[in-house]
């Protein structure tokens, strides 16, 4: 279960206190304090820990300028939202100057968005704070393998005609090896030959620079390893050979992957959210453009589907890819159990793709599912789909009017609905 979001709103006027209570009430994911000067703001925020604080330009007292100015001095960091009831460039500019992260003026329409601004503001700052803690463990990390090349730590090899005629005990170790077992193996048994470019180089001119590479290679126990290595040209026993030092830089990589990783889940995040803001008003189209951004998402994804319950059942109302592999994994299912939980579904015999699963929730009330076949149906690519299907159950909210869920769909996929795959759909 997702921790609710606690917001602070620093508001002195009891009518906009309660349209910003009635724009959450059906956004049980957020506990909301309120306070009506910015002394009690202040005060409340000396002693608990909020996940945004939403601050009035106009109150009586402490100004919302002046309080911005304190809570950046307690928290540098915090996403702070100046709102004011009579917005103009000027005071944008001056909020911002003050390190406001965003200025939202008030309106009826305002009130009703404030729930899916705070939430993507809230993300945008949570994701900032780990990719700064991920930058620090990878500078740490950077630091480590520099000092372990400075004390001749590293692996150290000489190849000649591709093949190893020295090696250290630390190169051993790296491959999970003894290093006498890789005396007299070619190196693109462990490197891929598309990573061997700095050897051809290296032939062709002596005059080279000894540039960094990075590659992944295979121990002896199955396992994969990024390392990174320089290599030179030398004259070994009176013919030409390469020098090379190599490191295991397995943690780095693995967190400048994660940080990619999260990059794309929240640029995908980013704009379903801003397509809830903004339906097309065709809820098909709005459905159809939120699977694009999730399968965008997912690495390794490029079929998914989105399933919305109907008189008859489960129908399908957006496709992404292959219909036939996708008829393929409705056959071998139960489809109830796609609108409980999120979870990832067995493969199939030589099934090279794994399907996962989220149920899309509107208004509290599961409304249909959200399935994707992607490479590696882990706990971080779940953990997403779940995230996004929620995102897709407010954008079901937000276009209810404009466009009615429940209605005939004969003419979306007239493949499907004849198929035995179909009985199970509808």
């Amino acid at each position: 279960m997702v921790k609710p979001y606690r917001i602070l709103v620093i508001e002195d006027d009891p009518g906009h206190a309660e349209l910003i209570r009635m724009g959450f009430r059906r956004h049980d994911e957020f506990f909301l304090d309120f306070a009506s000067t910015g002394e009690q703001g202040l005060e409340m925020l000396a002693s608990i820990t909020y996940d945004l604080i939403s601050v009035d330009l106009v109150l009586p007292g402490i100004g919302g300028l002046d309080v911005l100015v304190r809570i950046r001095k307690l928290d540098p960091d915090i996403p702070v939202v100046m709102v004011s009831g009579h917005g103009t460039t000027e005071m944008a500019v001056v909020a911002f100057e003050n390190r406001a992260t965003k200025y939202v003026v008030e309106s009826l329409e305002s009130f009703r968005s404030l729930p899916y601004v705070f939430e993507n503001l809230i993300q945008e700052a949570k994701f900032k704070a780990s990719e700064r803690a991920m930058r620090e463990q990878i500078e740490r990390s950077e630091r480590i393998h520099r000092n372990v090349v400075e004390n001749a730590l590293a692996g150290i090899y000489i190849l000649q005609d591709g093949i190893f005629k020295l090696v250290n005990p630390k190169l051993g170790e790296i491959f999970g090896c003894k290093p006498e077992s890789l005396i007299g193996m070619p190196f693109w048994h462990l490197v891929k030959p598309d990573d061997m470019e700095c050897i051809s180089r290296l032939d062709q001119d002596q005059q080279a620079p000894a540039p960094i590479y990075e590659s992944k290679v295979m121990r002896k126990d199955g396992t994969k390893r990024w390392i990174e290595f320089r290599t030179v040209p030398i004259e070994y026993e009176g013919r030409r050979a390469i020098l090379g030092n190599l490191l295991d830089i397995t943690q780095r990589k693995e967190l400048e992957i994660e940080v990619l990783r999260s990059n794309r889940e929240l640029a995908a995040i980013d704009a379903i959210t801003e397509r809830c803001l903004r339906p097309m008003g065709d809820i098909d189209k709005d459905l159809a453009d939120a699977l694009a951004h999730v399968i965008a998402g997912i690495e390794g994804a490029d079929v998914g589907g989105i399933f919305l319950q109907e008189d008859r059942g489960l129908v399908l109302r957006a496709l992404r890819g292959s219909v036939e592999e996708l008829i393929n994994f409705i056959d071998g299912i139960e489809l109830s159990p796609l609108l409980c939980v999120a979870k990832s579904h067995k493969s199939k015999e030589n099934e090279p793709l794994t399907w996962i699963s989220a149920p899309v929730r509107c208004c509290g009330k599961a409304e249909g599912a959200v399935v994707i076949a992607c490479k590696d149906g882990n706990g971080s690519c779940l953990s997403f789909l779940e995230r996004a299907a929620s995102r897709i159950g407010c954008l079901l909210e937000a276009g209810r009017v404009a466009s009615p869920i429940h209605q005939s769909h004969e003419s979306i996929l007239p493949k499907i609905q004849n198929s035995p795959a179909q009985e199970k759909i509808l």
